[in-house]
């Protein structure tokens, strides 16, 4: 499936289409719904110094969790860990200081990646609906 694609790009230097990107995308998300993936709640603030470029779980674009909302809030961002200042997706770095941001004033919401292409992911904010989804803290 998806590292197929990927293999199939690195032996034939080409990208994966539009149509097999949305594809790709709408599996991830049945898979997601089956697996009963949820958005990942930061403990602290402080954590996000130590992640890897996304470290979300993928949930797909036509998917949310039972016990959560999507919100309106997304980053688009590098997720080869080499992109640029100038190019539209976020670096890594500045992808991690709005999250920063965001988590201080939001600390219940959860993450997860919505869209997944080869060189960048899209990543939305959710909100815990249930009550049973909010994590607890010290």
């Amino acid at each position: 499936m998806y590292h197929n694609e990927q293999d199939t790009f690195a032996e034939n230097n080409t990208m994966m289409s539009i149509e097999t990107i949305v594809r790709v995308n709408q599996e991830i998300a049945a898979q997601a719904a089956q697996e009963e993936l949820v958005p990942y709640v930061p403990f602290s603030v402080d954590e996000i110094d130590y992640w890897p470029p996304i470290p979300f779980p993928h949930l797909g674009s036509n998917h949310a969790p039972d016990g959560w909302e999507k919100t309106e809030t997304r980053w688009f961002v590098d997720k080869t860990g080499h992109g640029s200042g100038s190019e539209p997706a976020l670096t890594c770095e500045q992808f991690k200081r709005e999250l920063r941001r965001y988590v201080a004033k939001n600390p219940s919401h959860g993450f997860g990646i919505v869209e997944e292409g080869e060189f960048q992911a899209v990543v939305s904010a959710f909100i815990p609906t249930d009550s049973d989804q909010q994590p607890e803290r010290p």
